[in-house]
């Protein structure tokens, strides 16, 4: 481990002189306005805590060294709450003046957080890497306790300077945070250090950690960016226009073609689980006549979608997707992802016209709480995260293809039904609700078939490929069935007090 912690130290010493620091100390900045960058930070700080609980902590652990990754992740994990808190001390909210549709362009479709929403999914891939070994994980572990320890560093001073002003205690970015990273991992010395690893061991460590830093790197990049493009002009982004399905083409279900006994076995599957998935009481539910009208309903449940909808474009486009597809297989898969990536856009569309910031009054700090850290989201935000690990842990195209088209059928019956609400009340009040009426491709992607996809496996499944398909099957019908029990308790309940 000596080389790890080596390699540690120095590179902790050359990210501490990145020119966002430079940025943040320079005197010709009011104290006032130096942590206003922290919309940028605001991806990356709340998702944190879903990377502690659900890709760096083990949910069994087998020696010390798990253990002692998992007490840091337990403490990470509460960190969030704190940002919160120094957001509503800054008054940010007051600063951005963003309402609910406001923070989830600014989060999910924003140029400028598109480094962030990139990194997250690099964040979990080193997980996947290091195939559940503590030994290579406290690599990247490490490196990510280093950076933390050089940012707090630095904002901890701030904030003692500006409390004397405000009289206020800045919890995230001040003193008790940074007393709470030591910049390691745990806070726990001279175990992970005493280890002697393998060859092959260091070479994987050693490679995590240099990514870990290397996604701080982009990271302090988007800060600095934020900084001079918005901070030092007294600007606050602003919500670009939603893209529009113009044509009224929409794509016809997902006819599956396979081409040998195994797809075969796996296309079996996925229709039972299908069938299964059409008979849920919340689809019941939506046919109703219980004297709610079509938009009432949709109003009742489509908040607690947004992760799935909105974090469906990254999961296509990064975790789905090969970056240098080597062969046909791969580029089918990436042709069929980028298409699946365009079609979230639309939704805040619908958002808007269904008048969901109104009906919520969230501001840019109530939103993230909702996503975050409300307990009915959790499972949303967890089922997206176990999609990118399942994605990631398969490279064979042919079993990444049967993913997709699990996750597009399972789409199947939920936008049958959220068609059926959504044309009435088009035809109602002379609205537009393209997303949740199928129009999922924008004016210039439309096709006169089903798109990319023809329905044809692009490769063919080993026997291994086989059983790891039909798990992935399993596991993606299993998310859903557990989603439509937590809306069907939500929409009843009118968690959201529709009117």
């Amino acid at each position: 481990m000596e080389k790890i912690m080596e390699l540690r130290d120095a590179r902790q010493a050359a990210i501490g002189k990145h020119p966002f620091f430079e940025w943040l100390n320079d005197s010709s900045t009011a104290i006032e306005e130096r942590l206003t960058f922290a919309p940028m930070a605001a991806f990356f700080v709340m998702q944190f805590r879903d990377m502690n609980l659900w890709v760096l902590r083990f949910p069994q652990t087998r020696d010390e060294y798990e253990w002692i990754i998992n007490l840091g992740t337990r403490e990470d994990e509460r960190h969030s709450r704190m940002f919160l808190e120094d957001w509503r001390k800054l008054d940010l909210d007051g600063r951005l003046r963003w309402s609910a549709s406001d923070t989830l362009w600014w989060l999910f479709l924003s140029p400028d957080q598109e480094v962030f929403r990139r990194s997250g999914i690099e964040f979990i891939s080193l997980a996947v890497a290091d195939g559940d070994d503590a030994l290579i994980r406290f690599g990247h572990s490490e490196a990510g306790e280093a950076t933390g320890h050089v940012m707090l560093g630095n904002t901890a001073t701030i904030t003692e300077s500006l409390a004397e002003k405000t009289g206020l205690t800045y919890r995230y970015f001040g003193p008790y945070h940074l007393e709470l990273e030591s910049g390691h991992v745990a806070n726990t010395e001279g175990v992970f250090e005493r280890v002697v690893l393998d060859p092959r061991r260091r070479a994987e460590s050693v490679e995590a950690c240099n990514r870990m830093f290397d996604i701080f790197e982009r990271i302090f990049d988007g800060f600095l960016r934020y900084a001079r493009t918005y901070v030092d002009t007294g600007t606050v982004p602003e919500r670009s226009a939603a893209p529009s399905a113009t044509a009224e083409w929409t794509a016809p279900p997902l006819e599956i073609k396979p081409n040998d006994q195994r797809g075969i076995r796996v296309a079996r599957r996925l229709a039972q689980r299908k069938a299964q998935v059409a008979a849920h009481p919340f689809y019941d539910w939506l046919r109703e006549a219980d004297g709610l009208s079509a938009r009432q309903k949709l109003n009742r449940f489509i908040p607690m979608w947004v992760m799935d909808i909105l974090g469906y474009r990254d999961l296509n486009r990064y975790a789905m997707t090969y970056p240098s597809p080597k062969d046909t297989a791969e580029q089918a898969v990436n042709t069929w992802a980028a298409r699946l990536s365009r079609h979230s856009g639309l939704f805040l569309s619908d958002w808007d016209a269904l008048g969901l910031d109104a009906i919520l009054g969230h501001s840019a700090s109530d939103a993230l709480e909702f996503l975050f850290l409300d307990q009915d989201m959790d499972l949303h935000r967890q089922n997206m995260i176990e999609f990118v690990k399942l994605a990631l842990r398969h490279r064979d195209p042919a079993v990444r293809w049967w993913m997709m088209a699990a996750l597009e059928s399972t789409g199947e019956q939920f936008f049958a039904h959220t068609r059926t609400l959504a044309t009435t009340v088009e035809a109602e009040t002379g609205l537009r609700l393209d997303y949740l009426a199928g129009r999922h491709d924008p004016s210039d992607t439309c096709a006169n078939t089903g798109g990319d996809q023809d329905g044809v496996p692009p490769a063919p499944l080993s026997a291994e490929g086989l059983e790891a398909a039909l798990r992935v099957v399993d596991h993606v019908f299993d998310s859903m069935e557990a989603q439509l029990w937590r809306s069907l308790a939500v929409a009843r309940a009118n968690k959201f007090n529709v009117p």
